[in-house]
């Protein structure tokens, strides 16, 4: 059986980051957990005008030990859950750092995966994990005097991060003032912004989230050419400072397309990713049309909506399966 709740104070167990009442009030009004006697599943409710998309924020959290086939059974129940109470008219991609074991049936499910590397406060050790020619850069950018620094100004660090999306063609799906909000509701515990500088410039910023074990590189930004090492250098010193600071064990660059095609904007920025020398963990996410009428007028409305500030919507599924080798193509049954 399950059930929804829309306060933490019913939880019994501490939940991560993700699905914390904090972090799920920063990001929307509507929000609560979907639970069973095994599971707890968190989740965010966007209404803008007439629409209504249910978007999950972290993994299926365990209250017991289950087993895939569980998963399974629990996600189809909530499938039929979702539909009976018609909370909303569809269920959005996920967020990026969401991994899924399993998929309920009868969704668009897809392969998804991300980027991780363990939490270290050599600053060498971590420079020798790279390339020969990255590690060059990023003693070039130390040798130039390149300087990383905790930052509290979002009117620096939020246009870093739209400017850089804008010019990649890709939207942010957060504006400045929902973005001001969570810093003030996260920083500095959860929250915390870094730049590099290099000439009085900044060359690159990052927010990073953290919770109780991992840290997650949420957002990051650039100018149009920054100085050689600047940028890997950015995240080497966020992670010195993330192991210096807190008790943390994972650093996760957050989304990754396990197949994705060379040639692409998405597949540089993964690049970047892997040239740290991480481990990709796979998992899987999925999305479901409820209401087909409402999702292809939000869909109309949202292209609409960034063709006006200059940017071609795609919706990210369909973008993202167009950028992997195998359509993103699902192998669980």
């Amino acid at each position: 059986m399950i059930k929804l709740i829309n306060s933490e104070n019913e939880i019994n167990i501490e939940l991560p980051f993700f699905s914390s009442e904090k972090y799920l009030q920063s990001k929307s009004g509507n929000y609560g957990w979907f639970i069973s006697k095994n599971f707890i599943l968190p989740f965010l409710l966007h209404k803008n005008m007439i629409f209504t998309r249910l978007i999950f924020t972290t993994n299926l959290i365990k209250i017991n030990e289950t087993s895939i086939k569980e998963e399974k059974y629990f996600f189809n129940n909530l499938i039929i859950f979702i539909k009976k109470i018609n909370i909303c008219d569809f269920i959005h991609k996920p967020q990026p750092n969401v991994l899924f074991n399993t998929y309920p049936d009868n969704v668009d499910a897809y392969r998804w995966g991300s980027y991780i590397i363990d939490i270290d406060n050599n600053l060498e050790k971590m420079i020798n994990n790279l390339s020969k020619s990255q590690r060059n850069y990023v003693r070039r950018a130390i040798k130039d005097k390149v300087e990383i620094v905790s930052s509290t100004d979002t009117n620096e660090i939020y246009p870093s991060i739209n400017n850089t999306l804008k010019r990649q063609k890709i939207p942010l799906l957060i504006n400045k003032e929902e973005f001001e909000n969570q810093f003030k509701s996260l920083h500095p515990n959860n929250m915390i912004m870094f730049k590099a500088v290099y000439k009085n410039e900044i060359q690159g910023t990052l927010v990073v989230f953290i919770d109780k074990k991992n840290a997650y590189a949420e957002y990051s930004g650039s100018i149009l050419k920054p100085k050689h090492g600047s940028l890997k250098l950015l995240h080497l010193h966020a992670i010195k400072y993330l192991a210096d600071n807190f008790n943390l064990d994972t650093y996760d660059f957050i989304g990754a397309i396990p197949d994705i095609k060379e040639g692409s904007k998405e597949a540089g920025i993964q690049k970047f990713k892997k040239e740290f020398n991480p481990v990709l963990k796979e998992g899987y996410q999925f999305s479901l049309i409820i209401n087909p009428l409402k999702f292809f007028l939000f869909d109309m409305c949202l292209k609409l909506s960034f063709l006006m500030k200059g940017i071609k919507y795609t919706d990210p599924v369909k973008r993202y399966k167009k950028l992997s080798k195998s359509k993103l193509k699902v192998t669980q049954k």
